[in-house]
Parts: structure tokens; sequence; C-alpha cells
């Protein structure tokens, strides 16, 4: 079973899409933010999300259980915002203060993180080292009749390494309830698509693990959360892992340090806009009347400005203490 189609119908309310649309809003705000902050020299580095906000955000907003866990990758700042990570949280980890609830100032913001009370997994760098760990996870949770869904998000260049096999293979094998969504903007860095696949088509890997594959427009937030809850309610019933393939692109920069002008051409970076997950969720709501104009424009200034004064009280708080270099590196009181 590997080729199912997301269903088209609302997935949500009213209420559930503009909620859906706050957290779509305020990673676009702490994006644009640390952008500037980069640029001012007050921040040193950004793994941006812009293009990838509505396949996080439609997808974990798909979450529907307290014991629901979130395994993210690197680029996840739109998935951690809807578990519920808040604009002060994110610019502690950004200025890398001791308050900092993700690592205590230890990484770079985006880079390594971890929110336990969130129930948000420790995030790594290397490139698809987390999806054993959602499997295994998982894995853990149905030996323990534990009533817990694992949702594991990465980007394209994922799928070319042994742990994303290794991953989907174990957990089609043991039915585990895992929700598998690749971020795919068509790039792994620099890399296109088209030197990592054979297959363009990524979900169509989801058949050689005998588990549930779909493929939707990772900027239509509506068809992404729709295809997401399914797989949520698969996974919870005992019907196995999806793969989901959000098809999106990629309106940045890799990060702050790469510069996409050098392998893209100008016309696909101007055509990349065109995809803004933002603009299209509002535009989507403003359609069926649950959103105006003037109140989308209200939002993004006031959350403009909540970015704004989130990374300037941040970077007013204290830094880490030299001697408090070994917290948290080793179990205490054991």
């Amino acid at each position: 079973m590997a080729d199912l189609k997301a269903d088209a119908q609302l997935a949500g309310t009213r209420e559930e899409y503009l909620r859906i649309h706050r957290y779509v809003a305020l990673t676009k705000a702490l994006d644009d933010r640390m952008h500037i902050l980069v640029k001012q020299g007050r921040a040193p580095f950004v793994g941006s999300a812009r293009g990838h906000e509505g396949v996080q955000v439609g997808a974990t907003a798909a979450f529907d259980g307290s014991e629901d866990w979130l395994v993210p990758h690197y680029r996840g700042l739109g998935s951690v915002v809807t578990m519920g990570l808040t604009a002060r949280e994110w610019m502690l980890a950004v200025f890398a203060k001791a308050s900092d609830p993700l690592t205590a100032g230890r990484n770079i913001p985006g880079g390594c993180f971890g929110y336990r009370q969130k129930r948000v997994v420790t995030v790594s760098q290397v490139v698809a080292s987390w999806l054993p760990k959602a499997a295994g996870m998982a894995y853990s949770a149905k030996l323990l009749k534990r009533d817990s869904v694992f949702l594991c998000s990465f980007g394209d260049g994922a799928t070319s390494t042994g742990d994303f096999h290794e991953a989907l293979n174990f957990a089609g094998v043991h039915k585990l309830a895992v929700v598998f969504v690749c971020e795919n903007n068509g790039w792994a860095i620099s890399v296109p698509l088209s030197k990592q696949a054979g297959n363009p088509d990524l979900y169509r890997k989801a058949a050689g693990y005998g588990i549930a594959g779909v493929q939707v427009d990772g900027s239509d937030v509506p068809a992404v959360h729709a295809a997401a809850r399914e797989a949520v309610a698969r996974a919870r019933s005992g019907e196995g892992p999806t793969l989901i393939e959000g098809l999106i692109k990629r309106i940045n920069s890799h990060t702050s340090e790469d510069n996409q002008a050098r392998y893209r051409t100008a016309e696909e970076i101007a055509e990349a806009l065109a995809y803004d997950p933002v603009v299209k969720f509002e535009n989507w709501l403003a359609e069926r009347g649950w959103l105006s104009t003037s109140e989308a424009e209200r939002i993004r200034l006031e959350l403009e400005r909540e970015a704004g004064e989130a990374a300037d009280w941040a970077e007013q708080q204290p830094d880490p203490r030299a001697e408090d270099t070994l917290r948290n590196v080793y179990s205490e009181g054991c």
C-alpha cells in the first residue's frame, strides 16, 4: 500500500485553521527576524525555514494526543512552534543564553536542540541520523503499549542515506506508529534532486517498505494537514507508518553561510516566492471568509513586533557561566 491520495476535504474547523495560521505566521516572523539579527551582527547563524512553514505546521498540527512526540530536523522551526515553543524561548536559543530551554546556550540556533517538556526529541545535524531514533522510540512505545504517535521530519537529502532505509524498513516490519514527513524543497544544500534520486517521486519509496505513501503540495497547508491527520489516525489505530512527501520551494539560501545565487538561477529563486505557503494559506482562508486582508496584516505586524521584542529581551539575558559547561552533559545524581 504505497500510493495514497491526500483527502482534499477539510480536515479541521475554522478555529483550528486560524490557530494553524498563527503558527505559520509566527514561524515566518521569527525566521525573518533571525535574518535581520544576522545582518546586524547580533546573531551568528540562521538555517532558514522559509518555504517550509506550511508543511511543518500543517503536519505537526495533526497531533491529537498528549503522548505524541516530534522528532524534527534542524530546519524544523515551524514544527517546534506548533508544539508550543514561544518567541522568547526561541530567541534565548538564538542568543545562546543560560536560560535557553533548548540547550542552555550550547548550540547554534536551530542546529541541535531538544525540548522534553514540549515532547520535542533532540535534533541532530548529522543528516537522517534521527530517523532511526524515531523508529526506535515508536518500537519502545509499542512494547510499552503506549498510545503514542511519532512525527519525524527531514529533507529530501536525507532520503539518500542508509539511515532513511533502515528506519523505514524497521518501521514497516513492525508496523510502528511513525509519520515520516519529507520536506522536499529539491535541494540538498547545493545538490539538486536530479543528482540524488533516479525517481523524483520520493513518496514511491514507501512501496519498498510495505508502508503507505502520499505526495502533497507542501505549500498547501490544508492538503498537508489532511494527509497528516489521516496518517496519524492510521498510525494510532495500528495500521503502521506513512511516508508523506511535501513538495515545496526553498525561498532562502540553505543557511546564512550559503549563497544560493551561485547555483540557482534568478528565475528559479523568484519562482519560489510564488509558492510562499504563508501567502497561499492566507488566500485560502480569505476565500472562505475566515481571514480578511486587514486581519492578516494586523496579525503579521503583531507577530513581527513579538519577534522583535523577544529578540531584544533575550539579548539582555545572562550568558552561560563557565562553571556550568558540563551541566546537562552527563546524568546527575546517579
